[in-house]
């Protein structure tokens, strides 16, 4: 499971833990300075899966760069009778634990620092997950994508429930390279590899929150988890998202509520007032130690959609990050002018018969789609 907090919220929520309020300026208390940086958990056990927990450290608010990630820390799980799994360390602060039998009524997550700072969460009972009933798109405004997911759960009256999710797009770069030079024999041969077509993954960083108690049944019809412009380069050839369901108890809902209120609202005119958010873990070293995070555990219900640009109106153009890309053209008896970065795409025809008199070519970041972040691995469930 990928950290749900994002650095910039976390960051927010640091700042909000000791921000006195009530000036129309920003004020920054001296005291925030000499506060060491709190532990970040971000907690949450698949009982039919494997799992990740990651340990980061809070920066101030003003500090650039991602979180500091904790290392060599020893996590583990513990049943209510003091039963302990233990978790393997991953490197950059996550904590990996394979498939297990999880057979007790409720556990909870330990910490120990390597500086010996012990954290521990309560008790807490396992939450499984119903079946996502489905996740749909349709148009909206300005024929933005927007994507919905609706489910349901009959056994429980109560209903409260977080998503998250997993986008996938294929993308190309501006020209596709189909020579390679070498610059040491000046030779030039046909490129076996594709690093025309990649395909590029992003995690959701909203808060994706619902409850159905203040309706008549537990059910929850087309949640709005995110919209994609019409114009956005995720819809030009072929779009996948994989959208992940858990069930929560109300202490957990009212977490994720307040994390939601306090990083996305505050500052609004109408928005809450700074406050402590407050999880279920406890640093045992120092009880009066800010810890954000919220342990649970349980089952996640998953489901995946496919959105084709067949399926959407044609936009009259895409936001790509190529738009200041240029080709260029150099012939044969220049060639010796030719060099790296630059890529070689295509062959110019001889319009007087055979061959070619000179090549097409970019610049490596317009050229390698990789250079814009993406991968020329298909991903296994891709179907085309």
């Amino acid at each position: 499971l990928r950290t749900t907090l994002s650095s910039e919220t976390v960051k927010r929520l640091f700042f909000i833990l000791f921000l006195t309020a009530g000036c129309i300026d920003p004020y920054f208390p001296p005291e925030i300075d000499s506060i060491s940086p709190a532990l970040v958990i971000d907690g949450f056990i698949d009982t039919q899966g494997p799992s990740t927990i990651r340990l980061t450290r809070t920066q101030r608010l003003d500090a650039s760069g991602q979180l500091a990630p904790e290392l060599e820390a020893s996590v583990w799980v513990e049943d209510h009778l003091g039963t302990k799994i233990f978790l393997s360390e991953q490197g950059n602060g996550n904590y990996g634990l394979s498939t297990q039998n999880f057979t007790a009524s409720a556990y909870r997550l330990g910490i120990e620092t390597v500086a010996g700072r012990q954290y521990l969460s309560d008790l807490v009972s396992i939450t499984n997950s119903p079946p996502i009933d489905s996740v749909t798109w349709k148009l909206g405004v300005d024929s933005r994508v927007e994507i919905l997911v609706s489910t349901h759960n009959p056994t429980n009256t109560e209903g409260y429930y977080r998503w998250s999710f997993e986008e996938t797009w294929k993308y190309t770069s501006a020209g596709e390279s189909t020579f390679v030079f070498d610059p040491v024999t000046r030779a030039v041969s046909i490129r076996e590899d594709d690093i025309y077509h990649c395909w590029r993954q992003s995690s959701s960083s909203d808060v994706l929150i619902a409850s159905s108690n203040r309706l008549s049944e537990n059910r929850i019809s087309e949640f709005p988890l995110t919209y994609i412009p019409q114009t956005s380069e995720r819809t030009r050839y072929q779009y996948s998202m994989l959208v992940k369901q858990y069930a929560l108890t109300q202490g957990a809902y009212n977490y994720w509520q307040q994390i939601k209120k306090t990083t996305e609202d505050l500052g609004t005119l109408f928005g809450p007032l700074p406050s402590q958010v407050v999880g279920n873990f406890t640093c045992l070293t120092d009880p009066a130690e800010p810890v954000l995070g919220y342990f649970t555990i349980g089952t996640v219900s998953t489901q995946r959609i496919f959105i084709q640009w067949q399926d959407l109106p044609t936009p009259p153009s895409y936001e790509t990050p190529y738009d200041n890309c240029e080709i260029f053209e150099i012939l044969l008896e220049n060639f010796h002018l030719f060099s790296p970065p630059n890529l070689l795409l295509h062959g110019i025809p001889n319009p007087s018969g055979p061959g070619i008199i000179g090549y097409t070519y970019t610049s490596e970041s317009c050229g390698d789609c990789r250079k814009s972040g993406g991968t020329t691995t298909k991903p296994d469930y891709w179907p085309w």
